[in-house]
């Protein structure tokens, strides 16, 4: 198979990453993956960063889609606390996986390929506008703990204890409503 789609090619490394369980993403490993050459990813991607920040922003769409259907509303119609509220549902369903971590991850370490991951938490989720916002941040720092946790697989959590997790985080945007 040659997937000649950046779709295709994307997916192919996000499986690359989670096979390696965090290595390093190298040319030749997508290349292989994808069915290509790595001259014909280099077509693509002409650098390791161009291929990166299309990873990141991969992921970002893929979470964006699925966040904007537990939403239920158009993002411009919808509340912080609607927002924050689809996020836990989202982080809460136990998908993510190790690899789209590591993407996340690597955004962090080298922050030259953070503008994506900045872009869709501001246009999601923009703390800082001036309002107090206080408990709909924790709610969100929480989520995303629980995100960590199970992306890394560094704290066992039961469906009880997720479940649990989830009831509390939501009553508390519930309680939090604009």
């Amino acid at each position: 198979m040659r997937p000649s789609s950046r779709s295709e090619i994307l997916d192919a490394a996000l499986r690359v990453v989670d096979a390696a369980g965090g290595a390093d993403i190298t040319y030749q490993s997508v290349a292989t993956e994808a069915g290509l050459t790595k001259a014909g990813l280099m077509y693509h991607f002409p650098t390791r960063d161009a291929m990166m920040i299309a990873l990141i922003e991969h992921v970002i769409t893929r979470w964006q889609a699925e966040l904007q259907e537990t939403l239920g509303t158009p993002i411009q119609d919808s509340s912080l606390s609607e927002r924050v509220r689809a996020f836990v549902l989202f982080a809460g369903e136990g998908g993510v996986t190790q690899g789209e971590f590591v993407v996340f991850a690597e955004a962090v370490r080298r922050p030259e390929l953070s503008r994506p991951w900045l872009e869709y938490l501001h246009t999601w989720f923009g703390f800082g506008d001036g309002t107090d916002t206080t408990p709909l941040l924790l709610v969100w720092l929480a989520a995303n703990g629980l995100w960590v946790a199970e992306a890394t697989g560094i704290l066992a959590i039961s469906s009880g204890q997720r479940d649990a997790l989830l009831s509390t985080l939501t009553a508390l945007v519930d309680g939090n409503s604009e």
